[in-house]
């Protein structure tokens, strides 16, 4: 499998006044780079008004937002590490709230892909090791590196 975590798809410590800033400022720097189309960032706020992508294990609280393939340019997966939590509604039960730490932005071009992507993202979320690991990491490069060796073991 090709490298589906790009260096420069993963900001860290990075931080937002709430969560649809973040989708301003993320779609924004998608579409400079040409993954997304200009309405990327409003779909993606529209979908999770809809479909909440929060999730909680014990030990992290994490944001998995998407949106529809139509605007997509190309496939990708960013991956943002919060300095201060944003707020985020749980994937199941949108009454309760997920103070993220971590969001991987998927920018599926294949409705099919999606499926498998989520799933192996919930393994990876499951890791509590590979977590702490995203949490001290201080290099996009070493960051890279562990996402796409785990996406090659469990794809």
């Amino acid at each position: 499998m090709e490298q589906i975590f790009r260096e420069d798809f993963i900001w860290l410590d990075e931080t937002f006044k709430d969560r649809d800033q973040f989708f301003e400022v993320i779609g924004n720097r998608l579409c400079e780079k040409g993954t997304v189309k200009e309405s990327f960032a409003d779909a993606l706020k529209k979908r999770e008004e809809v479909y909440p992508t929060g999730l909680k294990t014990e030990a992290f609280e994490i944001a998995i937002p998407h949106t529809d393939v139509e605007h997509v340019n190309e496939a990708s997966i960013s991956f943002v590490r919060f300095k201060e939590p944003v707020l985020f509604s749980h994937m199941g039960e949108p009454e309760i709230q997920v103070n993220a730490k971590f969001a991987f932005v998927l920018g599926v071009k294949e409705p099919s892909q999606q499926v498998e992507v989520l799933s192996t993202l919930v393994s990876l979320i499951s890791d509590e090791h590979e977590m702490k690991q995203l949490k001290v990491l201080q290099s996009p490069e070493q960051i890279s590196t562990l996402l796409n060796q785990f996406f090659t073991d469990h794809m």
